[in-house]
């Protein structure tokens, strides 16, 4: 914007003198009322603390809401203290129900936060280095003043701080009074400079509003519609409009037709939906519509995963004292799951969705629901276990309970009842993942040493493919302590496991008639059943279990080291 002509500048002070010579003459331009012009110019619009720069990204909106044109030669607008006197490049015209945008001096060498500026507005500068005295304040109100060139003050209005920085002060009906019930805060950031206002009434204006919520649940297998809504807020009839949907799949409506506060309910089908998070946008498209703001909405849609997609796999009902309670997870799905928003139940109480931070759960992984996170890793240090701590947690009674566990959408996923036992500090296993969750015999305490087996797969899980009783010892020899595992045939025995020295005598019984799973590891330190260390040398490991109502033997060598 270049071949500005430098306008004068005078102070609202000078105002009457300038016009009419005669002290009471000049006390009545002071103090009379804001006085409308022919064609009715108002301002419109006022961006006192924009989001740029304070000396380039301030303006003035005015309007002429009558009419006839106003030549606005002559001129001025500022604050309270000093008006200035408005700067033409070419045209001083401003036609009827058109946008006049008085901007800072400085705006086209220094800013272009308002480009492209509507081409249908007369742009405007001050004859000055910013608008009013210095600036327009972000802390004080001021009285913004339009001054005809004959003197009258056409247009006041006070504006009102607490805006958020590059959100204007806007009038809401340009040909009302410029009372303050009649500014708003603009809807939209940078205002809507030399356009009609966001707090506007409009000729055209389609929105697009959701009845369904979000997000929008839909279980597995079952297919739902969603509901939209098109409103006309304009003042005149909307015609040939449209609603697309992108999400999962694309969907697309003409409409003809819609009358001034007339709402059309649109179902939009969201069919069967695979499991975790998909988010949806629509909009309604109108080609006069002047207001696109709210033409879009979002939404979340939750799909479900099915049963046993995730089946609970350990219990920790009745930890030690201090520690949590706890409940894990295990993916069986053969895909990576959003887990967001599903809940851990008991009988009685839904507990809290688990939330807080994207939570992914990989095919064939585990995932711990805890009642503290910190608590949790303090009795399990591995930090590789994915830990979830929803907000509220369903109590666990230690006399029997049911744990339930639901998807985003509500849906049960999995669920197991466990009765009372002396399980304290020690977990409820399950024996096959494949098995029922509502059998009791598909369920055993954790035989792992650390009482649980969190993150990885169960001491008692059953092992397939075993059709005979193994035994192993690992390190052998040894020196301070040996590891001894065994796998059976079946998920559930009474194990003994005993230590003989080489002429056949028992001197430790490490398993006596214990209930075990399919597997378990134990460990012996060489010490003899009084818990004094043995003499070195080989020692013979024997295992009895009964199965079936057949009785299994087997035996292994191991050497204490310890002293030679």
């Amino acid at each position: 914007m270049t071949g500005y002509s430098r306008g004068r500048r005078i102070g609202i002070r000078g105002i009457g003198a300038r016009l009419v010579a005669g002290g009471v003459a000049w006390l009545l331009a002071v103090v009379t009322p804001c006085v409308r012009a022919e064609g009715r110019v108002v301002i419109s619009e006022v961006m006192f603390d924009p989001s740029g720069s304070e000396f380039y990204d301030e303006f003035i909106e005015i309007q002429n809401t009558g009419g006839e044109p106003v030549d606005l030669a002559g001129w001025m607008a500022g604050d309270g203290d000093e008006a200035d006197e408005l700067v033409f490049e070419n045209e001083t015209v401003l036609q009827p129900g058109a946008f006049g945008l008085i901007l800072d001096s400085g705006y086209f060498a220094h800013s272009t936060r308002y480009d492209p500026l509507p081409p249908s507005a007369l742009i405007l500068t001050v004859a000055d280095a910013t608008i009013g005295n210095s600036g327009l304040s972000n802390s004080t109100p001021e009285r913004i003043v339009l001054v005809s060139s004959t003197g009258d003050t056409v247009g006041a209005m006070v504006y009102t701080t607490g805006n958020k920085p590059g959100y204007s002060e806007e009038k809401v009906d340009p040909a009302g009074d410029d009372g303050p019930e009649n500014w708003m805060d603009s809807r939209w950031e940078g205002g809507t400079p030399g356009r009609v206002n966001s707090v506007s009434p409009k000729d055209f204006d389609l929105a697009l509003e959701r009845i369904s919520e979000s997000p929008f649940p839909v279980p597995a297998g079952v297919a739902r519609d969603f509901v939209l809504q098109v409103v006309n807020r304009g003042r005149r009839p909307a015609t040939a409009f449209f609603v697309d949907v992108r999400g999962i799949a694309a969907w697309h409506r003409d409409f003809p037709a819609l009358e001034p506060a007339g709402r059309l309910t649109i179902e939009t089908p969201v069919g069967i939906v695979p499991p975790g998070r998909h988010e949806y946008a629509a909009r309604v498209g109108f080609d006069a519509d002047e207001d696109t703001s709210n033409n879009q909405v979002t939404w979340t849609v939750l799909g479900g995963v099915g049963p046993r997609a995730v089946i609970v796999n350990e219990v920790m009902f009745a930890p030690g004292d201090g520690e949590p309670e706890w409940v894990e997870l295990h993916n069986r799905s053969g895909r990576a799951l959003d887990v967001i928003a599903w809940r851990v139940e008991d009988a009685k109480s839904p507990g809290g969705p688990f939330g807080g931070r994207p939570l992914r759960l990989q095919p064939g992984a585990y995932l711990v629901a805890a009642e503290d996170e910190e608590k949790f890793y303090a009795r399990f240090p591995d930090r590789t276990v994915q830990v979830v701590a929803p907000g509220r947690w369903a109590r666990l009674n230690d006399s029997g309970d049911a744990v339930v566990l639901r998807d985003a959408t509500g849906a049960v996923v999995d669920s197991m009842v466990y009765d009372p036992g002396d399980f304290t500090g020690r977990s409820l296993e399950r024996i096959s993942g494949s098995g029922s969750s509502a059998d009791p015999l598909n369920w055993l305490a954790s035989t792992h040493e650390d009482g649980a087996t969190p993150g990885r797969e169960n001491s008692v899980s059953l092992q397939p493919g075993i059709d005979a009783v193994r035994l192993a010892a690992e390190p052998n020899p040894f020196y301070d302590r040996v590891e001894i595992r065994y796998l059976l045939p079946a998920p559930r025995a009474a194990v003994n496991l005993w230590v003989y020295d080489r002429s056949g005598h028992p001197v430790k019984a490490l398993l006596n008639a214990a209930a075990g799973g399919s597997r378990r590891r134990v460990t012996w330190d060489g010490t003899g059943e009084d818990g004094a260390p043995l003499k070195p040398g080989i020692y013979i490991l024997f295992l009895e279990t009964s199965l079936k109502g057949r009785i299994f033997r087997t035996r292994a060598p191991v050497v204490l080291a310890r002293g030679l």
